[in-house]
């Protein structure tokens, strides 16, 4: 497995091989991840960020934009409600831990010393108030969908796997498995420092003018796209489990089930050293199936339609 690893101008190699790997052991892979699988799970998510990349500069480009902005890479998400209520409920969690993390420690946050520039230059009426994800979504979300859905069943399903896991851990195992759980795209928590190596990846030549807010989109949309590989992993284990004439075997501890047993809620043994790890052909599975052309009634006129299919993206 060949890795597609981004040098940027000055030579330096950035890769995220480390952090997807703790990631897919976050989400329920085994502890110790196959290498090639990290490769192509990273791979996968580069391929994907730069095609958002290009879409969205085609959308900055048609408005007038000198960057990529996030209203750009949200528009791109406009199609989804459940993804768009996803990223509202993530910036709400982020201004809470910005919040409590500046009244621990005193130092301002990136709102605190945005808010202040704005209220010196109040007077100047050629001065925005710069959006937020959630005043792009208000904006984009004309009907309110977004805000008619008040349970997160991806969400819920990802803690039900995660508690089957960790039931019988000990505690130098549940550390790790934290400490996994605790792993994303940021490299650190400062306010212009949070993203620089995930702009080095997708963006190394600085070909493209990125602003810090869509870079944060852009983070959440790498994360859930390799949360939603190792999701679809389950999926096609799940389904590899059926049986002739046995509709119900493969719900036998399978990921779909009653929400309120947790024994058979994930297709996971107790304890994550049951768990085989993913292999690069369980991937491959998964892509085949969600960019395989329609089936059914639809299928039989799939050849006479035009090739030029719009780009698919797996996060959003």
């Amino acid at each position: 497995m060949v890795s597609y690893f981004t040098i940027d101008a000055i030579g330096e190699v950035t890769n995220f091989q480390k952090e997807i790997s703790n990631m897919m052991h976050g989400f329920g892979d085994n502890p110790n991840p196959n290498a090639a699988t990290v490769v192509l799970v990273e791979n996968i998510v580069l391929q994907q960020l730069r095609l958002i990349l290009q879409e969205a500069l085609n959308n900055s480009n048609m408005r007038g934009g000198k960057a990529i902005s996030n209203y750009d890479i949200i528009y791109l998400m406009r199609k989804n409600p459940m993804k768009l209520k996803r990223l509202h409920d993530y910036q709400i969690k982020l201004d809470q831990i910005d919040k409590n993390r500046s009244s621990v420690s005193g130092v301002p946050t990136s709102e605190n010393l945005i808010s202040n520039i704005i209220m010196e230059d109040e007077k100047d009426p050629t001065i925005k108030k710069r959006r937020t994800h959630i005043d792009v979504i208000r904006e984009i979300d004309e009907f309110s969908e977004v805000s008619q859905f008040k349970f997160d069943v991806i969400d819920y399903l990802r803690k039900v796997r995660a508690a089957k896991i960790t039931e019988s851990m000990s505690f130098e195992k549940y550390e790790a498995y934290h400490k996994a759980r605790c792993s994303s795209f940021r490299s650190s928590y400062g306010l212009g420092k949070g993203f620089v190596k995930l702009e080095r990846w997708i963006n190394p030549n600085k070909e493209l003018k990125i602003t810090l807010m869509a870079l944060e989109i852009l983070c959440f949309i790498a994360y859930e796209t390799v949360a939603e590989l190792v999701d679809a992993v389950f999926l096609t284990r799940q389904d590899a489990k059926k049986k002739n004439g046995d509709p119900y075997s493969k719900f036998e501890g399978g990921h779909f089930c009653n929400p309120v047993s947790l024994n058979n809620a994930v297709y996971i043994k107790s304890g994550y050293e049951g768990v085989p790890a993913i292999t690069v052909a369980e991937v491959r599975e998964v892509l085949r199936r969600y960019f395989s052309p329609r089936v059914g009634m639809n299928g039989l006129f799939y050849r006479n339609m035009c090739q030029d299919l719009p780009v698919r993206f797996i996060a959003i």
